[in-house]
């Protein structure tokens, strides 16, 4: 059954964003779908192609046609002398009912495919628009994270190079240490203005998806069930992908197109029968001079009418060779397009396999990162005391500071990344629907939001060097 544009997300999904007090998924999702241009695009072909059934149609139907035409005569009859100038009108209502048209018929069913093209073509414009949503939106929370995370590595890095500054003035440490910690602290800074550019960035984005600013959005839960596909079973997956998978359907429907097509072509050559009725009605005016040998008021032939019915019965015999060519043309083309459903299934195949298996390694990856925060925020601590006694120099503390900070970004951009390619693969089954975007809407905390115009980085990223330990 096929579904129509007429069902739109903003309605599926109004009730949850009025239950929210920060801008949240479904918001957003909600602006983009009245303003996003490629989407709103996408919508009005799917109703444009909709009018390829009913052109297609019209073939078979009958068609009428009217034509009026008015004309100045002047006939010169030169063995009887004759000189005749009249006016002439002429009008004509024609009506043609096809009764055997092969070509007709396959015209028809090539419009019936090109439909279930769009359909396709339109189901997967549906999926990309709520990938663009969950792209955009998630896109601003990950580069907010980034750049918190760079300022508050910068900060803590500030901080040890002040403390190796102190040192190095009582003689405790030699120069070089501070020439390390000042290195790792420009670093830091540079790594601080790209985080803020990518912010900027990804919240022009943002805007430019939805037509409107956002001041407030809702973040990620802390806690949150990502336990990889589900089924679990990765076959599952794929023979779904191979059936349901929007290009894989239009690909399929193109193969009906090009067969249609080469019988349309078959058929151009064969007889045409068609019911003919024709009703005409013709007006001569009379030359104005009396003194002139035209016809006058007293002829028969003053006016005329015509009616006639009858079938109708055309073959082209020959046409150069185009009518042969164009037929090869059309079998080749669709040998062609045979060729390419069967790659685009093939591909699919493919796609669906590294989609399951991304999301299942994201999975496992965020519970690797989680432990990578522990194991390297417990480095730090034993680095730190290492270097409080001298067995461990600045470069290992530095080392060490940057290693923690990275766990937390790479912890945060795996969470992100399961949400995005869960989606993802969802889509190459064709199954990404609108409730998967609420469902994701879920997993967000309205009570923790971030300013996007006001960025408290101080307080949070003082807040994140306590979550880490950082040296004091």
């Amino acid at each position: 059954m096929k579904r129509s544009p007429a069902t739109p997300l903003v309605l599926l999904l109004t009730s949850l964003a009025s239950a929210v007090q920060a801008a949240d998924l479904t918001e957003v999702a909600n602006a983009a779908w009245s303003y996003d241009g490629t989407w709103r695009a996408a919508r009005m072909n799917w109703n444009a192609d909709q009018e390829l059934m009913v052109q297609g149609r019209a073939a078979l139907f009958p068609n009428v046609s009217a034509s009026y035409g008015r004309y100045d005569n002047d006939r010169e009859i030169e063995d009887l002398n004759v000189d005749q100038s009249y006016g002439s009108e002429v009008s004509t209502f024609t009506l043609t009912q096809p009764l055997f048209r092969v070509d007709a018929w396959y015209g028809y069913k090539e419009a019936q495919s090109s439909t279930d093209i769009a359909q396709a073509n339109f189901e997967q414009s549906r999926q990309d628009f709520v990938l663009r949503v969950a792209q955009g939106y998630f896109g601003v929370l990950r580069s907010w994270d980034t750049w918190v995370s760079a300022k508050a590595e910068e900060k803590a890095i500030g901080r040890q190079l002040e403390q190796t500054q102190e040192r190095f003035d009582v003689g405790l440490v030699p120069a070089t240490d501070v020439e390390e910690a000042q290195a790792t602290y420009d670093l830091t800074q540079v790594n601080l203005i790209v985080a803020r550019q990518q912010y900027d960035i990804a919240r022009d984005q943002l805007e430019t998806l939805t037509g409107q600013q956002w001041q407030t959005l809702a973040e990620l839960r802390d806690e949150l069930p990502m336990e990889g596909p589900q089924p679990t079973d990765m076959n599952d997956w794929i023979e779904k992908a191979k059936v349901q998978n929007p290009q894989v359907q239009a690909a399929l429907y193109n193969t009906e197109l090009t067969e249609n097509t080469a019988k349309r072509q078959l058929g151009a050559q064969l007889p045409q029968v068609q019911l003919v009725a024709q009703y005409q009605h013709s007006h001569l005016s009379p030359d104005e001079n009396p003194n002139a040998s035209g016809i006058n008021s007293n002829s028969s032939l003053f006016d005329t009418q015509n009616r006639q019915i009858g079938v109708e019965v055309s073959m082209p015999l020959f046409q150069g060779g185009g009518l042969n060519s164009r037929r090869k043309e059309a079998y080749l083309r669709a040998d062609a397009a045979d060729f390419q459903y069967d790659q685009a299934v093939r591909d699919i195949v493919q796609q669906a396999r590294s989609a399951y298996r991304t999301v299942e390694a994201d999975a496992l990856r965020i519970k690797a990162r989680k432990q990578a925060i522990r194991s390297t925020r417990s480095a730090l601590d034993a680095t730190q005391s290492g270097y409080e006694v001298g067995t461990r120099n600045v470069v290992d503390v530095l080392n060490a500071q940057r290693a923690l900070f990275a766990a937390e970004r790479d912890y945060a951009n795996a969470r992100y990344d399961y949400i995005i390619n869960s989606l993802t693969l969802k889509s190459t089954t064709g199954d990404l629907q609108q409730g998967d975007l609420a469902a994701v809407n879920n997993w967000l905390a309205p009570d923790q939001t971030l300013d996007l115009y006001n960025p408290d980085l101080e307080g949070q990223s003082e807040e994140m060097m306590q979550d880490n330990s950082p040296i004091n």
